[in-house]
């Protein structure tokens, strides 16, 4: 929880969620069981939670509510990461070895289906009405709709930036955009939840970006995933796209699957350049939409963040 540590409240709370989830999971199955665990308490910055707690203090909702939705917003982001660890057989994330890479498939596709369950186990025992089921499965739905679109368009040099765009608003940015909404929602401010979806949506747009732009620029070890791991299975993110689009022996190159030279035209043809301004793009339409919240304590604090987002390191 390093990233939260000028955030001691908030820190607090999401050490609440964090303890809530690990409460939630209950398999008779204990390889299954660890599995989970271990992914729980592996390092993430936990950032989904960390929005919808923020963007509770602009609602009514007591601390139970809160942590119960915080939990199960990062319960459902950590069910898509085990099962996209099983379609693109990653070996690691987070810098640590994946369930599926551990205990199998079989394992990882059943934890995976088990944290879906658990979402919905956490509304029921937390008195949320069906609303939030609702808004729940429609996130769940664009989620997957991001995956095959993204599968759809694998190896596909034709695709355009915005074909990219369109990809991660459902695959990465819809559950930060939920995650930001769903506590004005449950509070009945519907013209709130908006601008919190739209702001929620940004953010993860320019979250999605950055880490497809330090992926070109930081090895492995630092990254915590293979480098390239995503070029080779024909997932072109924005750094590949941008050079595609400026030298014309690109498309050969990854079709020969030249990845070298590949990277190479990445550096020298201004695509990492564009990337990151595509970040601080998505970024700047965040913060301008941050300022329109009401006037609290917390906007300054949803502000900073959103902003050091596009500043890490890693």
């Amino acid at each position: 929880m390093t990233f939260w540590t000028s955030y001691p409240t908030l820190a607090d709370q999401l050490n609440a969620v964090q303890d809530t989830m690990s409460r939630t999971i209950n398999i008779k199955n204990d390889q299954t069981q660890q599995a989970i665990l271990s992914l729980i308490t592996s390092g993430g910055k936990m950032l989904r939670p960390a929005y919808l707690l923020l963007f509770s203090e602009f609602s009514s909702l007591d601390q139970d509510k809160r942590i119960a939705l915080a939990s199960s917003i990062e319960l459902l982001h950590t069910a898509t990461l085990i099962h996209d660890d099983v379609i693109d057989q990653a070996k690691t994330r987070r810098g640590v070895p994946t369930i599926s890479h551990l205990y199998g498939t079989d394992v990882a596709v059943y934890a995976g289906d088990y944290l879906f369950i658990c979402v919905f186990k956490l509304m029921v025992n937390h008195a949320l009405d069906m609303s939030h089921l609702s808004n729940r499965i429609s996130a769940m739905e664009t989620v997957l709709n991001g995956e095959l679109a993204q599968m759809d368009l694998r190896y596909n040099t034709t695709q355009t930036i915005k074909d990219y765009i369109a990809t991660i608003s459902g695959k990465t940015a819809e559950l930060f955009a939920q995650a930001c909404a769903i506590p004005l929602i449950a509070d009945k401010k519907p013209l709130l939840a908006k601008l919190a979806y739209e702001i929620g949506l940004h953010i993860g747009i320019a979250f999605q970006v950055m880490d497809d732009y330090l992926d070109y620029t930081s090895d492995s070890k630092t990254f915590g995933k293979p480098v390239l791991a995503d070029i080779k299975q024909g997932i072109y993110a924005a750094p590949v796209l941008f050079a595609i689009a400026a030298d014309k022996r690109v498309e050969s190159l990854l079709k020969s699957k030249d990845y070298t030279k590949v990277l190479m035209i990445i550096e020298e043809s201004h695509a990492l350049d564009k990337t990151f301004q595509l970040a601080q793009k998505h970024t700047n339409i965040a913060l301008k939409l941050i300022k329109r919240l009401p006037d609290k304590a917390v906007k300054s604090d949803i502000y900073h963040i959103t902003k050091t987002l596009l500043e890490r390191q890693l």
